[in-house]
């Protein structure tokens, strides 16, 4: 069932496009990651929840039951652990005794706590627990796993399952590809030209089938994407996503927004593979998509950089031996 859906929504503020071109459909038990932008991820939850109207395009939306964490929302710090969750279950009219719900957030240990003594770790399950006593359909939590150590990222995880066994949507933002690996089932990266773009995920733990019809044995021409694996999960990149690839001791990491992918291909594999998709070696440690390249620029006779659009504090060198095929290519 669809809960909420975005179609081609803008939004702008002061004379300034925030975001643009969002598609985006949220079923119930939908685990969604957004990397974004904190400013990004505010005004995107703004406009699910109603507190915004979008510039341009259409928000529909089946259910008011939305309830939205920003990642510098506080909790009472005065009030114990039991008293402030007391309080929010009145507000929210909880029917069940909070006692049956404690182990599953991890915090018998803290019940009677004062909140100012607690650790990030457990105050996010706090305002986690928070947030499931008004029974939402859908939540939008931002950045959750940011301040979290390694073992309170393990009991968030824990208690997000128990939210998923009551059919809960979950849309997550982070500025990380590798926290929204853990929260979600879905991915999408948000690119201030295109819009949000899907990131492809698979599973290496799930098993393959053997068996395979006629119509599986089908294998289009010209498809391409850069695998690099992370835990238990293989992440794909189409070629209009990276920004450039990089060799750092013989090992190519591929560049998109601010994030950095290892892989396993080397760079003349990549060269090869990428050249048809606009890439180019511009040096020896470097393949950069030309799509991307909005400067040259020289400082001197024989140097020479080129900058990404949108990212002026990325630069990448260009080999003097490698301009004048450059400019074959672009035509300058």
């Amino acid at each position: 069932m669809t809960l909420i859906s975005l179609e081609k929504v803008m939004k702008q503020e002061d004379n300034r496009t925030v975001l643009k071109n969002i598609n985006l459909v949220i079923d119930n038990n939908s685990r969604i990651g957004l990397k974004m932008s904190s400013e990004e991820s505010e005004v995107l939850f703004k406009l699910i929840s109603g507190e915004l109207l979008p510039s341009s395009g259409y928000i529909e939306s089946e259910t008011k039951s939305i309830v939205t964490e920003y990642k510098d929302d506080g909790l009472y710090e005065n009030l114990t652990v039991q008293s402030y969750l007391s309080f929010f279950k009145k507000i929210a009219g909880f029917p069940q005794p909070l006692d049956n719900y404690i182990t599953s957030f991890s915090i018998l240990d803290v019940w009677r706590t004062k909140i100012n003594n607690l650790t990030d770790d457990q105050k996010k399950r706090i305002s986690l627990f928070r947030m499931a006593l008004f029974s939402p359909e859908v939540l939008l939590i931002e950045n959750p796993l940011s301040t979290l150590t390694g073992e309170g990222i393990e009991l968030y995880l824990k208690a997000l399952e128990f939210l998923n066994d009551k059919n809960i949507a979950i849309l997550f933002t982070s500025n990380s590809i590798e926290d929204l690996l853990l929260l979600s089932n879905e991915i999408y990266r948000y690119n201030r030209s295109s819009g949000l773009e899907k990131t492809d995920l698979t599973n290496q733990a799930d098993p393959v089938s053997e068996e395979k019809d006629e119509s599986e044995n089908f294998m289009p021409n010209n498809v391409f994407k850069v695998t690099c694996k992370l835990a238990d999960k293989t992440i794909f990149f189409s070629p209009d996503e990276i920004d450039f690839i990089e060799s750092i001791n013989s090992v190519s990491n591929i560049h998109v927004d601010d994030e950095c992918f290892p892989t396993d291909l080397t760079m003349s594999d990549l060269e090869d593979k990428l050249l048809k998709f606009g890439f180019f070696r511009c040096h020896r440690s470097y393949l950069v998509n030309l799509q991307r390249v909005s400067e040259l620029i020289s400082y001197s006779k024989n140097s020479y950089t080129l900058i990404l659009k949108g990212n002026s504090n990325v630069k990448i060198p260009l080999s003097r031996n490698r301009l004048g095929e450059m400019k074959q290519l672009i035509g300058f």
